[in-house]
């Protein structure tokens, strides 16, 4: 009920603004349950391993998309350092109205990734989804540590936790 609330009070927020807010608000609900629905016959006809390559899949594509989309210039990235970029992500994210997330550099090359919120909650309960926001952030784990990387889901909200936490580390060992 508190989730049907909190929708009908961001609609009349986003009736205020014009028409296209309402048609991206719609259109945004439609595509979650259309991916929520993929993601849940993915599970279903493809066990573990189709979420992996699900993850990998969108580890690949999602980040440079999302940060164009925000109007950030990913080339700019690599010009700055982990540290930086660490700092600098987090940031530009919540301000172009993305979720609050905090990323820290861990002992070997580990990255770690918490939420505080789940963007996709307000559209689907599909657990599903965790496999959408592991391969976002694997996608950021890979573009800060320029390596291929694994994500390993750590807590989801969307399964009880009271954050996403999402630890990302090096697939290939150096040595």
């Amino acid at each position: 009920m508190a989730i049907i609330k909190k929708e009908a009070k961001e609609m009349e927020k986003c009736l205020d603004t014009p028409t296209r807010c309402v048609l991206d608000h719609i259109c945004y609900k439609y595509a979650a349950i259309v991916m929520a629905n993929l993601i849940e016959a993915l599970d279903y006809f493809g066990g573990k391993q189709s979420t992996k390559v699900l993850r990998r899949l969108l580890a690949k594509n999602i980040p440079s998309q999302m940060m164009q989309t925000l109007g950030i210039d990913a080339s700019l990235m690599k010009n700055l350092s982990k540290e930086e970029i660490v700092k600098i992500l987090p940031e530009l994210i919540k301000t172009k109205g993305g979720p609050a997330i905090t990323i820290e550099l861990q002992d070997n090359n580990t990255i770690r990734f918490t939420l505080n919120e789940c963007h996709f909650m307000p559209y689907s309960k599909q657990k599903g989804f965790c496999n959408i926001t592991a391969g976002l952030m694997l996608g950021f784990a890979q573009m800060i540590s320029e390596e291929v990387m694994e994500i390993e889901e750590i807590s989801t909200i969307a399964k009880g936790g009271k954050q996403c936490e999402f630890v990302a580390k090096p697939k290939f060992k150096k040595g």
